[in-house]
């Protein structure tokens, strides 16, 4: 279609391609005969992936043919906007052709499935590599001397110095290792993420996709309402109108309590000197007080979970021993680097009090409470921005002045985009988003009080007996069970007679 560099209406698009080579060196375009082109991000995910839906009534599979060895190359951009999901400069590879259909007596629907070529060099490619420097410089040599991506990455720089044997692993796999250990420089904060978007490679805390330390948060990309804009006319507004919205599997106390995100203890104990050290976890205390927030630029934020007790006078965050890690360490006698004059590589500590037990609750708050939206679809919005939210409440609509006093204070806020999915529709015209949000606290802080739950019943202390009687004494004896006497018969062995 062509190109407009001002947005006419909410979900138009630009749309380069998309065109396909395949392996016999043919190119075609097929916008004209695609259905849906639809792109997916993650933030777990080190790549960006997809499929497309053709028509085709041409005999294209033959022309090319389709066998899982073509280049996808395509851009896609919003009027309007700065960036773009370029697979032009950095392409796509289709890899799998998952369906092919009859839709009329004289053509054919595929659907084909894409990824980018770095992922497709990853599997291809083992790293057997031992380094010795900081993680965030590992990762970067990983991507650039292993994998020999030329994509940017974006890296926060990683504390203490440590060496690691990479035994026979892909580049993805060997980033994915190093991340659990890794620790922001400045944040001082563990759980890190490795992704990619449309911007490039990333390695980075989640710290410091909500903030620096000591400022205030980052800026919201957008904000999304869940009713339409108050003038039609405003296409701003309109791109920005939630079309549906859903509150997934969320506050899970249950598993998220057995998982550790709240509370847990770890025995850190050193193999070689025979030493065991405990350490206690509490959410509150260790990571709330102490991280970036989405919601703390409001003064009435508080946490996700409630400081009510729950038991007795226990808070949910106040057992320690709902999960369990015991983790390795080593002495300086068995692992250390260099010599006194080589002080960049003193004993090589896991650290492992500083990240694990952390880095564990937070990847579990990362799914504690998330929301579905689909709204119209925008390329500057990514996996590991963030976004305004504002929902009414079930009592009315949100006012002209902004909704802050009819909106929903649980289901608003500002949220992390955490997976994405962009769909196209060419023959509609039609570019909708689906978004995958999450967030640590609320805007306003969930009460907190005092409460005395009813007394349970007290249970019965004695036992029915068999004839169904009721509290009588029942003593048992222990039964004597005489067993029979075994004897048994004297083993035989052949006389042996040597020459």
């Amino acid at each position: 279609m062509a190109d407009r560099e001002t947005l006419q209406h909410a979900g138009e698009f630009n749309l380069t391609g998309p065109n396909i080579i395949s392996s016999s060196g043919n190119q075609v375009n097929i916008q004209n005969i695609l259905l849906e082109l639809n792109v997916f991000q993650d933030l777990d995910s080190p790549y960006m992936s997809g499929n497309i839906l053709i028509n085709d009534s041409s005999g294209l599979y033959e022309f090319l043919p389709l066998i899982g060895q073509e280049r996808l190359v395509f851009n896609l951009k919003t009027p309007n906007s700065g960036a773009s999901v370029d697979f032009e400069n950095y392409q796509a590879v289709i890899y799998n052709v998952e369906k092919r259909f009859n839709t009329t007596d004289r053509s054919q629907g595929y659907l084909l499935n894409w990824t980018t070529l770095d992922n497709y060099r990853n599997f291809r490619t083992k790293v057997s590599r031992a380094f010795r420097s900081d993680i965030s410089t590992m990762v970067m040599q990983i991507l650039s001397e292993e994998l020999g991506s030329r994509k940017p990455v974006f890296v926060d720089p990683t504390m203490n110095p440590r060496s690691f044997v990479i035994p026979n692993m892909t580049p993805y796999q060997a980033c994915n290792f190093l991340k659990e250990e890794a620790i922001s420089q400045e944040q001082k904060s563990p759980h890190y993420l490795f992704y990619e978007n449309p911007m490039g490679y990333h390695f980075r805390s989640l710290d410091s996709l909500l903030g620096s330390q000591g400022s205030t948060v980052v800026q919201h990309k957008k904000t999304y309402k869940s009713q339409p804009p108050d003038d039609p006319k405003e296409i701003e507004g309109a791109t920005g109108t939630i079309l549906a919205f859903s509150l997934e599997d969320s506050s899970n106390t249950f598993s998220n309590g057995r998982a550790g995100m709240y509370g847990s203890t770890m025995f850190y104990h050193d193999v070689f000197n025979k030493t065991l050290q405990k350490y206690e976890y509490d959410y509150l205390a260790h990571c709330y007080s102490k991280r970036q927030q989405l919601n703390q630029d409001s003064g009435k934020f508080g946490p996700m979970v409630s400081e009510s007790p729950v038991d007795g006078k226990k808070r949910i965050t106040d057992f320690p021993s709902s999960k369990i890690f015991v983790h390795p360490t080593s002495g300086k006698e068995l692992h250390h680097e260099g010599t006194s004059g080589v002080p960049n590589y003193p004993y090589t500590n896991n650290n492992a009090p500083i990240w694990l037990q952390e880095s564990r609750s937070r990847e579990l708050e990362r799914e504690y409470f998330t929301l579905q939206i689909e709204t119209y679809g925008d390329t500057d919005i990514m996996v590991g921005d963030i976004i305004d939210v504002i929902i009414p409440a079930n009592r009315g609509v949100l006012d002209k002045s902004g909704g802050k006093s009819s909106m929903d204070n649980v289901l608003s806020g500002r949220y992390l985009v955490y997976k994405l999915h962009h769909q196209i529709s060419p023959q509609s015209q039609a570019h909708k988003m689906t978004l995958h949000v999450m967030k640590d606290s609320v805007q306003v802080a969930l009460p907190q009080e005092d409460i005395t739950f009813p007394e349970e019943l007290q249970g019965l202390q004695s036992i029915a007996s068999a004839t169904g009687e009721i509290g009588k004494q029942i003593t048992f004896k222990p039964r004597k069970i005489s067993l029979p006497s075994l004897k048994f018969p004297k083993p035989k062995f052949p006389t042996i007679s040597w020459p």
